[in-house]
């Protein structure tokens, strides 16, 4: 087997590896917490054993894929990565209801409850993001990043992000597109300064803007206009889909710069 077919079977594997990996996680996740729940104990476990397992997994893979331990993206500055991440995924998603509400495509009511139920929710969409964010980042992006350079990476992983939102049950045609654009601004964030934590962080950010602060029902009322798409959120919005390629292109161009400023 020639070198390039062999990391075209190690990218494929890794993509896999990741999203069978995602999918297990979640699944036994749920599976343990519903059982200390009926065994009398507390019901919020869920995300940390969820982190916990995507872990282990992560640990395993290294150990038999040692290229998982030094490629990129790395995970770097978890305090600067957090702070950047939480703010740029909620920004994206802000910036996509903003719109539709300026234009009367939907009507925002404001969040009904306490500032408590908004606050807590971090910490467990943090543990959330980490487990799908470190399994996708560091063995499909760095695979792929390691064979075939930064943007195959983000490539990969995007596809592996998008295929995990399908497989939660995302299955319109704009979530999924959605899904695989938030997921390569996710790669390219990646690669930055706050490293995998950045990205940790802005799934957070926009899980919990889209979730727990306007998920609710009756918060976000649409007109019925095409560009509103589906869901009670921006994330089944071609409007979205705008914004993310607006954000993207900013990546794109920002990478470029700095690969001629390396040169």
């Amino acid at each position: 087997m020639t070198s390039h077919t062999t990391a075209w079977v190690n990218l494929v594997r890794a993509v896999v590896a990741a999203c069978v990996f995602a999918v297990f996680a979640g699944e036994a996740s749920t599976f343990i917490a519903e059982l200390l729940v009926r065994n009398g104990g507390p019901s919020f476990l869920r995300e940390p054993i969820n982190a916990g397992i995507a872990l282990a997994l992560i640990v395993l893979w290294q150990k038999w894929q040692p290229v998982a331990r030094y490629s990129a993206p790395k995970w770097r500055h978890v305090g600067i990565g957090l702070v950047l991440g939480l703010g740029i995924g909620i920004a994206l998603p802000a910036i996509a209801l903003a719109i539709m509400t300026s234009t009367q495509i939907a009507a925002l009511s404001p969040p009904t409850v306490t500032a408590v139920a908004l606050l807590v929710p971090f910490i467990f969409l943090i543990f959330h993001g980490f487990a799908e964010e470190s399994l996708v980042r560091v063995i499909a992006q760095r695979a792929s990043h390691h064979s075939f350079g930064a943007l195959a990476g983000i490539a990969a992983a995007a596809i592996c992000f998008g295929g995990l939102q399908a497989l939660q049950g995302y299955l319109d045609v704009w979530n999924i597109v959605n899904g695989i654009l938030f997921g390569a601004c996710l790669g390219f964030l990646a690669l930055g300064p706050g490293g995998i934590w950045t990205a940790i962080g802005a799934h957070a950010g926009w899980s919990w803007l889209e979730i727990a602060a306007l998920g609710q029902p009756g918060q976000i009322v649409k007109s019925g206009h095409w560009m509103g798409g589906t869901g009670p959120d921006s994330y089944g919005s071609p409007i979205f889909t705008l914004v993310l390629l607006a954000a993207l292109g900013l990546q794109i161009v920002l990478h470029l710069r700095r690969q001629k400023r390396s040169i």
